[in-house]
């Protein structure tokens, strides 16, 4: 019994230590890290843009629900995700303090992206030889950072929409379905969301379907639905004019059952 016990505190005695040792790594670390790119609250963060060459700038807004909206190029909600990853942006660590450098020799000169949250101004360049780490400008100066973030500043405007068709009315009050009320879809058009959203990239079939939503304010939406050559659906938003892929499961319930089932083919 007595060896048992003694086991059972040498045991204790090691796994102490172990997590004593592991402990006093994990602070060590986090003092000689180089502190992050901004010093900003990503929660009180209230507007934020991204400039990159050869596309048009976005900038975000937070409303005062505390929900994000792009304000430009569209003015529409924006997706929570995708503005979460922006201002994630904003407390990436470098692997070693700002150094030194010629901005022209790292592409900072002009800069391939800016970042800006309230104010505070990121600029990004090329992406070094080595660890492929890319190159910021921050307050602090020049850093190199672990990129993991250059397809969230290169990301299409659209794809940081909200990907609910219904997303600018709030909620659904009413549907018309080819000019006739149909109040059974409401709640179905309230709920859907697409995978993601696109530019308008096809005209839609004669036999496509058009579709008014209004919501609880009379603001409406207008949606043309149809078949695609290649077989899946879709829905194009009116004014602006933007593309919403659907699945034949979700038109089941978006469309009178008569409608979706006669929905053409398009043809290019």
């Amino acid at each position: 019994m007595r060896r048992r016990q003694r086991q059972n505190l040498l045991l204790a005695l090691i796994t102490g230590i172990a997590a004593a040792l592991v402990w006093w790594v994990v602070q060590r670390e986090q003092q000689t890290r180089p502190a992050p790119l901004t010093s900003l609250d990503a929660a009180a963060v209230r507007r934020l843009s991204v400039r990159s060459a050869h596309k048009p700038p976005r900038r975000f807004e937070r409303a005062a629900d505390g929900s994000w909206w792009m304000r430009e190029p569209y003015d529409l909600p924006a997706h929570a995700d995708a503005v979460a990853r922006l201002l994630a942006i904003a407390s990436a660590r470098p692997r070693t303090p700002p150094q030194p450098r010629d901005p022209a020799k790292v592409g900072l000169d002009p800069p391939q992206a800016v970042l800006e949250l309230d104010g505070e101004r990121l600029e990004f360049g090329l992406t070094d030889a080595i660890n492929g780490d890319r190159y910021v400008r921050s307050a602090a100066g020049i850093a190199l950072v672990p990129d993991r973030f250059s397809a969230w500043l290169l990301a299409p405007a659209e794809s940081e929409l909200d990907h609910r068709l219904a997303a600018p009315l709030g909620g659904v009050r009413e549907v018309r379905v080819d000019g006739l009320a149909r109040p059974e879809l409401a709640a179905a058009w309230g709920r859907v969301a697409t995978s993601q959203v696109g530019a308008a990239e096809a005209a839609p079939a004669a036999g496509a379907v058009q579709v008014e939503l209004l919501g609880d304010a009379g603001q409406a939406v207008r949606y043309t639905v149809w078949r695609r050559e290649d077989g899946r659906y879709a829905a194009l938003r009116a004014e602006p004019a933007l593309l919403y892929p659907l699945e034949e499961a979700q038109l089941q319930f978006l469309l009178p059952p008569a409608l979706a089932a006669s929905t053409e083919p398009a043809v290019r």
